[in-house]
């Protein structure tokens, strides 16, 4: 329990092995999942991720072709849109089961989408982007920031 607990608080107990959920722990397949917003560790979607079981791998970047803005949801998420004229954003690699992202998406409300984005090595993971028509002359352009404020 105390793991568990640990896991779920983003505490290590001391000299304790760090807890990996199942089905990570068993070795089943998984899926890398690449998230730029409110689905970031300490973030309000986050339960969403860990409720599935999904462990945290770290921070990646982007590579320099992608634009973030502000949308107008609630609770406030970033739309990623792949542009030309975009730079590196700062994001999160979580793992999950396959089962697990599939409620994942099936539950996952317009605009958001998911699909291929880029990492600043060239790699190629499962991450969020938003339908461009999401994007209004209203929103704010977060991509200076290179990252989703949280908190």
């Amino acid at each position: 329990v105390a793991d568990i607990a640990a896991a779920l608080s983003g505490e290590r107990r001391s000299g304790a092995e760090p807890f990996v959920p199942w089905p990570l722990s068993a070795g089943a397949p998984t899926v890398d999942l690449v998230v730029f917003g409110a689905h970031r560790r300490g973030g309000p979607l986050e339960h969403q991720l860990i409720s599935r079981g999904a462990a945290w791998r770290g921070p990646v970047r982007s590579s320099a072709d992608y634009r973030m803005y502000r949308l107008a949801t609630e609770p406030p998420k970033p739309g990623v849109l792949r542009h030309p004229d975009g730079a590196p954003l700062l994001g999160e690699r979580w793992s999950v089961s396959p089962a697990a992202l599939g409620t994942f998406l099936d539950q996952l409300p317009r605009p958001m989408q998911l699909g291929r984005v880029t990492l600043a090595d060239g790699t190629e993971v499962v991450g969020f982007g938003c339908e461009p028509t999401a994007v209004t002359a209203e929103a704010d352009d977060l991509t200076d920031l290179g990252e989703w404020p949280i908190g």
